[in-house]
């Protein structure tokens, strides 16, 4: 990880620290993998509080717009960082995510453990293939 990587990820935690309504805040994809290269975008992902706003167009904006806030701040350019809700996003992509295990920022730990146990049970649940039990004679 490069020195620019590291002053990133720090101003990152800062300005999740300074979000009242960023419970968690994930890193995932090429740079939590650390097979990004220089065009790589930051993807990130967000367990807000509340989990749910009354009006559904605010839901559904708030992590874009969370992301072109930072990335103003970060001085990137349009388009290099990206945020989705990690209750908004489809199970495999939250399983991705939570399987990076690469966890910038945690206001709330028992937050977090919620999140990714109910990610982990829904991926069990829903998309892994049945194991077949051995017949009884």
């Amino acid at each position: 990880m490069s020195l620019n990587e590291d002053r990133i990820q720090q101003q990152l935690s800062e300005l999740a620290a300074a979000h009242p309504e960023v419970a968690v805040l994930w890193l995932y994809g090429s740079r939590a993998k650390g097979n990004a290269t220089e065009a790589s975008d930051w993807d990130l992902a967000v367990a807000f509080d509340p989990v749910k706003l009354v009006d559904l167009l605010d839901n559904r904006l708030r992590p874009e717009l969370l992301a072109l806030d930072w990335q103003r701040a970060l001085g990137l350019t349009e388009g290099q960082l990206s945020v989705v809700d990690i209750n908004q996003a489809p199970i495999p992509l939250a399983f991705a995510i939570v399987d990076a295990n690469q966890v910038l920022f945690c206001r709330d730990q028992g937050r977090r453990l919620s999140e990714e146990a109910r990610i982990m049970s829904q991926m069990e649940l829903n998309y892994r293939l049945p194991r077949t039990s051995p017949r009884q004679e």
